[in-house]
């Protein structure tokens, strides 16, 4: 994925914002600002509550960067290079180049994004108690908020279909299982298209029970994870029939 906004090379690794992560940016900020922010704590101006949000917008990317970056020092640990990381608007990716060695270094690459997060919410968590003794509310709420969107981060990407982490795992045990890979990682794209699919339809029926669109992002999140879990089980298929038809050819060219 391109990066529009480029931020840095940490341990060799570009890493950028797409474009599209202002649309985030925006949608939480007034989130923040104009419902949950008030709801949680009163007696601030709306510059405050709208200044506050953008921070803990801002912090929110942070905590994604931290979650890419597990995985890519993971990965690097394996001696995968890492090409990029890059913030877009349905989260964060990190583009690796070459295949884990074993079906322990994929799992572990896979979890060290979820494992960061979940450290980062245990941070958060333990700085909401200095913020509350300062009766800093403002500075409480956003904390608590973002430590509670960092543990939904670890438990939402672990469910288990690709693209998501817990699919990555989930492929990692198939292939310790059955010493298959290829068959593994179609197992888990194909868990990642049914899991995309009711999600979406999950959303739908959010929608049409409360007449809302309460549930459009959860269609859209479920459409682009069946989308991109069904072209990883496109390309997998299309890998494993060149294999076999080299396989067909070499035994063709046999005395």
């Amino acid at each position: 994925m391109r990066q529009s906004i480029r931020l840095g090379r940490p341990h060799g690794i570009p890493v950028g914002l797409h474009w599209s992560v202002l649309v985030i940016m925006l949608l939480l900020t007034q989130g923040l600002a104009v419902s949950l922010l008030p709801a949680m704590t009163g007696g601030y101006a709306p510059a405050g509550y709208w200044l506050a949000s953008a921070g803990f917008a801002a912090l929110l990317l942070v905590a994604l960067l931290l979650h890419e970056y597990a995985h890519a020092r993971a990965a690097q640990h394996y001696g995968l290079r890492v090409r990029s990381i890059t913030l877009w608007m349905f989260g964060g990716v990190a583009e690796l180049d070459g295949e884990p060695p074993h079906p322990r270094a994929e799992l572990l690459i896979a979890l060290a994004g979820p494992a960061a997060s979940l450290a980062t919410a245990g941070v958060l968590l333990l700085a909401v108690g200095p913020a509350d003794s300062l009766r800093a509310g403002l500075l409480e709420a956003g904390l608590g908020w973002l430590a509670v969107m960092n543990i939904v981060l670890a438990v939402f990407n672990m469910l288990p279909g690709a693209p998501l982490d817990g699919g990555r795992a989930l492929g990692a045990v198939i292939w310790w299982a059955r010493g298959d890979r290829a068959a593994a990682r179609r197992a888990a794209a194909v868990a990642g298209v049914v899991l995309g699919l009711v999600m979406a339809l999950g959303g739908l029926f959010l929608s049409v029970a409360t007449r809302s669109i309460a549930g459009l992002w959860l269609i859209l999140l479920g459409w682009f994870l069946a989308a991109v879990a069904h072209d990883e089980e496109a390309r997998l298929d299309r890998a494993r029939r060149g294999e076999d038809v080299r396989a067909g050819a070499d035994r063709g060219r046999r005395p």
